[in-house]
C-alpha cells in the first residue's frame, strides 16, 4: 500500500514538475520602459572575475561633487541606457550613477548556452560583485556610500544583493520581486495548466513547495544556470529598504509587494502608487517618486555607520 502511495506521488511530481517548469521557462516578459541615449555618460568596460567577460557600463556624473553613489540595474530587455528615466533626479541631487547591462544582455560579454528571463541565477549576482570591486577600486567612486536602484527584474537581482554584499547600504525598487514570490502566485494563478483546480486546492502547502523546487531544478539544468533565491539566505538583510509598486500593476502585485517587505521585515518601507502600472510608477507621479527616492538615500547614505534596518535573518539553509 505504501508502496502504490509513493508511486503515485513520484509519477505525479514527475508529471507536474514538468508541467510547471513550461511555466517558469515561458512567462513573457513584463512591460520594459524606452531607454534614453547615453550621451552623459562615460563609457566603461567592467571586467567579471575569473571569466574574461566584461559588463557594458555608464557612469553618469553629478553636477558637483557627488554624496553616493547608486547602482541602476535594468530590467529585462532593458539596458544601462534606462538609467535616466529612474535617476535624473538623483543625478542632479548629487549622486552618482553606475549603470551596467547584465550579462548575455544589452552590450555586454554573453554567457555560453544562458539566455536570461525573469528569473535571477548566480550570473547576475555575479555582475554585481563585478560592479561593486570596480567602485571600491576607482579613485573617483571607492569613497561614496553605495545604494542600488534595481527595476522589476533589476529590483529582483537588488534584493538578493542585499544579503551578499554589506558596503550595500540602500536600496529601492520599482516593481522588484522575488523569484518564489512571483513564481507561487503564477502557480495559484495558472494551477489549472498543471492540475484540475479542485485537485490542486486540496494539496498541502509542503507538497506544492517540494514539486516547485523540483521544477526549478529542471529549469536550472535545462537554462546551465543557477537560481538564487533571497528567501533561502542565511545572511541578514541589512540594507534600508523602499519598495515601489503600481496599484494596477498586473504583474507584480501590490499584495506580493507588501509580502516581500515583510520577509524584510521592513513593512512600513513599502509606496504603492496608485493607478501605475508595471514600472511606470515614477511617470504616474514624477515629483513625489523623486522626493521619495532622493529622501530614501541621503538619509540611509549619509556620513556614519551603514545603517541596520534590523534585518532578516532566516537561519540555516
Amino acid at each position: 500500500m505504501l508502496l502504490a502511495i509513493w508511486l503515485t506521488d513520484f509519477c505525479y511530481q514527475q508529471y507536474a514538475s514538468r508541467r510547471i517548469r513550461t511555466i517558469i521557462d515561458g512567462v513573457r516578459p513584463f512591460a520594459s520602459t524606452t531607454a534614453l541615449s547615453t550621451e552623459e555618460a562615460v563609457e566603461l568596460r567592467i571586467p567579471v572575475t575569473d571569466t574574461g567577460q566584461f559588463l557594458a557600463a555608464a557612469l553618469y556624473r553629478c553636477p558637483r561633487q557627488p554624496r553616493g553613489l547608486i547602482l541602476f540595474l535594468p530590467e529585462l530587455d532593458g539596458s544601462r541606457r534606462n538609467a535616466l528615466t529612474y535617476c535624473v533626479a538623483l543625478r542632479d541631487a548629487g549622486f552618482a550613477i553606475l549603470a551596467i547591462d547584465f550579462r548575455s544582455q544589452g552590450d555586454s560579454d554573453r554567457i555560453t548556452d544562458y539566455e536570461p528571463i525573469h528569473w535571477i541565477s548566480e550570473f547576475e549576482l555575479q555582475d554585481i560583485r563585478a560592479a561593486t570591486m570596480f567602485a571600491a577600486q576607482d579613485e573617483e567612486l571607492k569613497h561614496l556610500p553605495l545604494g542600488i536602484v534595481g527595476v522589476s527584474r533589476g529590483g529582483s537581482a537588488a534584493l538578493t544583493a542585499g544579503f551578499h554584499f554589506p558596503q550595500i547600504r540602500a536600496i529601492v525598487t520599482d516593481s522588484g520581486f522575488t523569484t518564489l514570490s512571483m513564481l507561487n502566485h503564477f502557480l495559484n494563478k495558472f494551477s489549472n495548466f498543471v492540475v484540475p483546480d479542485w485537485f490542486f486546492s486540496k494539496l498541502p502547502a509542503w507538497h506544492v513547495a517540494a514539486t516547485l523546487r523540483q521544477a526549478l531544478r529542471r529549469s536550472e539544468r535545462g537554462r546551465h544556470c543557477r537560481y538564487v533565491h533571497p528567501e533561502h539566505e542565511s545572511s541578514a538583510f541589512r540594507a534600508s529598504l523602499l519598495m515601489i509598486s503600481g496599484m494596477r500593476d498586473s504583474y507584480v502585485t501590490a499584495d506580493i509587494t507588501r509580502r516581500i517587505a515583510a520577509f524584510l521585515r521592513q513593512p512600513d518601507n513599502v509606496w504603492l502608487v496608485p493607478k501605475a502600472k508595471h514600472n511606470r510608477s515614477r511617470m504616474a507621479q514624477t515629483e513625489e517618486w523623486d522626493r521619495r527616492v532622493i529622501r530614501h538615500f541621503t538619509e540611509s547614505l549619509s556620513p556614519g555607520p551603514a545603517a541596520d534596518s534590523g534585518g532578516v535573518d532566516p537561519g540555516p539553509r
